[in-house]
């Protein structure tokens, strides 16, 4: 197989695995976001401020502001400062928020960990190593590409 097709099936995966979170967010009545944000800050051992999210789920400060202040207006999330910070502000779930969240989330969850474990654990690691240096080579070519652009 050549690369140029090697890379199309690629990015049909990827666009399809994409496709499957989105229908997951319009089943729950969520945008794709709002769902991210939620599927995170479920996480009750982290602690989860919007840079966190912005950096975690590659999503613009602005998208994740927006789902957030939607989120909070729904009365799924509240925000409360950090010690020590001057505007960082962790994001906690409500009681509606958690409700919210166990219709949504924990099953998404539920059907990611069956999924998942359909493979080997050599499986996953060879999943997860190859993804990883996929990410790391496309990043260095792309990054040297845009350099040489701008000499």
């Amino acid at each position: 197989m050549d690369i140029r097709t090697y890379i199309k099936q690629l990015d049909q995966l990827m666009k399809e695995y994409d496709a499957i979170y989105h229908t997951a967010a319009v089943a729950y009545g969520l945008s794709d976001t709002a769902m991210w944000i939620l599927y995170m800050v479920s996480d009750a051992t982290e602690t989860y401020t919007q840079q966190d999210l912005c950096r975690q789920c590659c999503f613009p400060k602005q998208t994740i502001n927006t789902a957030i202040n939607n989120l909070i207006r729904n009365g799924y999330l509240t925000l409360e400062t950090l010690s020590g910070t001057r505007n960082s502000k962790r994001i906690i779930l409500t009681d509606a928020g958690q409700a919210l969240m166990q219709t949504t989330i924990d099953p998404l969850k539920q059907a990611e960990d069956a999924a998942y474990s359909k493979f080997s654990d050599a499986e996953q690691q060879c999943y997860l190593e190859l993804t990883r240096r996929l990410n790391t080579n496309l990043r260095e070519e792309l990054q040297a590409q845009l350099k040489r652009r701008t000499l």
